[in-house]
């Protein structure tokens, strides 16, 4: 057994591998199973530790263009809330130029993203209408 393979470091290592390569486990389909590869590098872990450098205390390895593999130029290390908000599924809104997600947007606005989800795919408002209108008001 690797001295290193209890590090949080190794373990993202073997669970991006395992994501894309074994068919067994429980969520390949949405990684191997849909295309996703890695660098060829990264079969060796000492070049994914030289190319990610250590895992930082509460982030874990995260796809910047989630269309993409998992390779230096495309990878970070990210908060648990960088990750959510980098999700396929999550609501990208442009609104006068800028493009954020609804949680985001929300955020900004002091309102809840459900809100804003609700506006406009529940009610169906425009994206101009649902962020300028003030919280709390129903049309």
């Amino acid at each position: 057994m690797r001295k290193d393979c209890h590090i949080p470091t190794y373990h993202s290592w073997r669970s991006l591998r395992n994501r894309c390569d074994n068919k067994h486990t429980w969520n390949y389909h949405r990684y191997g199973g849909s295309g996703v590869t890695y660098d060829s590098r990264w079969d060796f872990y000492d070049l994914f530790l030289e190319d990610m450098g250590e895992r930082p205390d509460g982030k874990t390895l995260d796809r910047i263009d989630n269309t993409k593999g998992y390779f230096k130029e495309n990878c970070r290390w990210a908060t648990p809330s960088e990750q959510q908000k980098n999700r396929s599924c999550s609501m990208l809104i442009t609104f006068n130029g800028i493009t954020k997600n609804a949680s985001d947007w929300a955020l900004d606005l002091g309102m809840s993203k459900s809100a804003v989800w609700q506006r406009i795919v529940k009610y169906k408002w425009t994206v101009e209408k649902a962020l300028t209108t003030p919280k709390g008001v129903r049309l």
